[in-house]
């Protein structure tokens, strides 16, 4: 992954999944990537299978791959600039796309934005890579969407 910074849009996944959305015509695309994270949950540990067995393992981990985390962050920070809340580093090509399709959010997309950044926030391979570079960085620009996410 290319990162430069620790807040949402400064990683390649975050802005490959930007143009993904600049080619959609409504936020299904939007749901579809924070259900993605909300239905994974995070982090699992599970039986190990059989030959994970062999191999000495104790459990198997079953991560929230980075990338569908930093997706899913990009796809919080849409619904925040929907709520009226967008970041300061949101390309203006996008406030345009948040502003054209308006129409098609739903409230609930506010909850399921919620719910996956929590879980990005606290249980992802995202954020064990960010502990590993700009960890106080991450955590304040994790916090930020938190905060403007919930903002009437």
């Amino acid at each position: 992954m290319g990162t430069w910074g620790p807040d949402s849009f400064q990683n390649d996944w975050a802005l490959d999944w930007l143009g993904d959305l600049r080619e959609r015509g409504d936020t299904s695309f939007v749901r579809a990537t924070l259900s993605q994270v909300v239905e994974h949950g995070g982090t699992k540990h599970s039986p190990p299978s059989f030959l994970e067995r062999l191999r000495g393992r104790r459990h198997h981990t079953d991560w929230l791959n980075a990338s569908v985390a930093a997706k899913s962050i990009a796809a919080a920070e849409i619904v925040a600039a929907w709520r009226g809340h967008p970041s300061s580093n949101l390309p203006d090509s996008v406030i345009t796309w948040v502003q054209q399709y308006s129409s098609s959010f739903q409230s609930d997309l506010v909850a399921l934005a919620q719910k996956a950044t929590a879980i990005v926030k606290t249980n992802s391979e995202l954020r064990d890579l960010r502990e590993q570079s700009d960890a106080d960085g991450w955590q304040n620009a994790v916090e930020d969407l938190e905060r403007r996410l919930t903002e009437k």
